[in-house]
């Protein structure tokens, strides 16, 4: 294991292996929505409000719900439902899919993750060749910048004996098709696209990851914009890829450093035509001098490393308790 994350690692572990063991009912049959005082008796949890936040903690794990809003922080984390928690008084509610798919996932992982250990690990270098990706102020390129960390996570991964494979291992540009093609073609048991973000506004930072939205969903982004909501191929895996995109993203913060922009949910060409549990990760903006700055260091790219490389090996430990 990355020896710098170690701890990081094993601190997520530990806080979502307290969850409660039982498995009652999801909600009252035929309800479309799930309360939160059902979730608090679920995960035996207590809870307060302040101003629009609603916080249910228990000894293990913590949920703070936005009301009318779309995100909740699971142990400190930020996650985008796909539609807000609504509500008034003590009577406040999400979707049952945002429950299914999302939180009980995170919180209950062993009741969702495939019980196969995965074998095969794909990592998928964003861009390449002649699509640069992301530009810096300094000309620093997202696709050497994701190529890099690509390779580092490759080596601590395969010092655990995990096979890996990459989608590129030079200045090349596969194709989006032919980077899920690939994912199929080599039996991926997981698949993670490694992107930097770029924004028009320099001062956007942080570090975010992407899952596949459900069908009927909005994504994270366009929410309300009548957007593609069909189901897509990667569908099958929703709650294994929140279990995964949520161990990808909390290591990420944490090894990084930077500001938690969240887990999210899209329909990127490469995440929703995945053959198994994927993620993509957005290690930062390069659009932003600072972390430009940082990913064009090779100390900061091996934390960065370090935090995908523990959120796959979170994931893994997570599947090995399932069994």
């Amino acid at each position: 294991m990355h020896s710098i994350s170690r701890k990081l690692f094993l601190y997520q572990i530990v806080l979502l292996a307290g969850c409660h063991s039982a498995t009652p009912a999801i909600a009252a049959s035929g309800s479309s929505t799930v309360s939160l005082a059902y979730m608090a008796r679920l995960y035996t949890m207590k809870t307060s409000r302040s101003g629009t936040r609603i916080r249910m903690e228990n000894k293990w794990n913590s949920l703070e719900f936005e009301t009318n809003g779309r995100r909740v922080w699971i142990n400190g984390i930020m996650v985008w439902l796909h539609h807000p928690c609504r509500g008034s008084g003590n009577n406040w509610s999400i979707r049952e899919e945002d429950f299914k798919k999302g939180v009980d996932p995170i919180l209950r992982a062993y009741s969702y993750v495939p019980k196969k250990t995965p074998k095969v690990v794909v990592l998928d270098p964003g861009h390449g060749g002649k699509d640069t990706g992301a530009i810096g102020p300094n000309k620093v390129y997202e696709k050497n910048v994701v190529l890099d960390i690509a390779h580092r996570v490759r080596k601590h991964l395969e010092s655990r004996k995990i096979t890996v494979r990459m989608t590129r291992t030079g200045d090349t540009f596969p194709s989006l098709p032919d980077r899920s093609d690939y994912a199929t073609k080599v039996s991926a048991d997981l698949f993670i696209s490694i992107h930097a973000d770029g924004a028009g506004d320099a001062s956007a930072c942080g570090v975010e990851t992407f899952i596949t939205a459900v069908a009927g969903g909005d994504s994270s982004n366009h929410y309300g914009e009548g957007a593609d909501t069909f189901p897509v191929l990667n569908n099958k895996f929703d709650s294994a890829n929140a279990v995964l995109g949520f161990s990808l993203q909390s290591n990420h913060v944490k090894a990084s450093g930077r500001s938690d922009r969240g887990l999210r949910r899209a329909r990127f060409s490469v995440i929703k035509n995945a053959p198994c549990p994927a993620a993509l990760v957005e290690c930062g903006f390069l659009t932003n001098p600072s972390e430009e700055s940082l990913l064009n260091s090779a100390s900061f790219r091996e934390k960065v490393a370090g935090g995908i490389t523990n959120g796959v090996l979170g994931y893994f430990t997570l599947v090995q308790r399932a069994r």
